[in-house]
């Protein structure tokens, strides 16, 4: 007799656990069409399961090998630095590894690391871009100018102290020049502190 109680207590548990499967499954299953909570997921995907990072936006999109000339459309999914991001096709079955062109952000290590990517984040995560390719670097990296709401974001990252312009790829860029001159005078981002490091003289003492 005393067993009938815990026979129906353990079927109670077995209908909530089947009830959480569920649900579970069907959070996971529409988890890329939840922007915000997928997205969200991506910075701290390292901590979940394989079964899950599948799940994630992007986690099951091809990796694309964009070319010169050509534009990409889609979704900002991860920010990495102030001037890396991922881009996922409207489709959501092809991403591409973005490398912001004309500009140099400091190092997630280096002073104004952290405050380059959120600045970044803030302007182009979770948002639609535009991508003119100006060509691929040696890491197979699509390397273009990237475009938000009309708006050129590499500039804007110049513009509020935030990057460097990157002269030796970009020496024919006077916008660049100019924003960066600016931005100096004003102590703007990173130029709020005294003779902050260029990243690419950070890169070749900390290889």
């Amino acid at each position: 007799m005393a067993s009938r109680p815990f026979a129906r207590i353990r079927r109670i548990c077995n209908y909530f656990f089947m009830a959480f499967l569920i649900l579970l499954g069907g959070l996971l299953f529409n988890l890329d069409r939840l922007d915000s909570v997928g997205i969200r997921l991506l910075q701290v995907q390292r901590f979940l399961p394989r079964s899950v990072r599948s799940f994630l936006p992007g986690g099951s999109a091809a990796e694309g090998k964009a070319q010169p000339r050509e534009i990409l459309e889609g979704k900002i999914i991860q920010v990495y630095d102030g001037d890396t991001a991922t881009l996922l096709t409207p489709e959501g079955d092809t991403k591409y590894k973005i490398r912001f062109y004309g500009i140099d952000a400091p190092e997630a290590a280096q002073q104004g690391g952290d405050a380059s990517r959120d600045a970044l984040a803030d302007m182009i995560l979770g948002r639609n871009v535009r991508v003119e390719v100006a060509n691929t670097d040696q890491y197979g990296r699509a390397v273009g100018k990237v475009y938000v709401d009309g708006k050129f974001v590499n500039f804007e990252m110049v513009k509020l102290g935030h990057a460097w312009h990157y002269v030796a790829y970009a020496r024919d860029e006077p916008e660049f020049a100019l924003a960066e001159l600016a931005a100096r005078r004003a102590r703007l981002g990173l130029w709020n502190a005294q003779n902050p490091t260029p990243p690419w003289e950070y890169r070749k003492t900390h290889k």
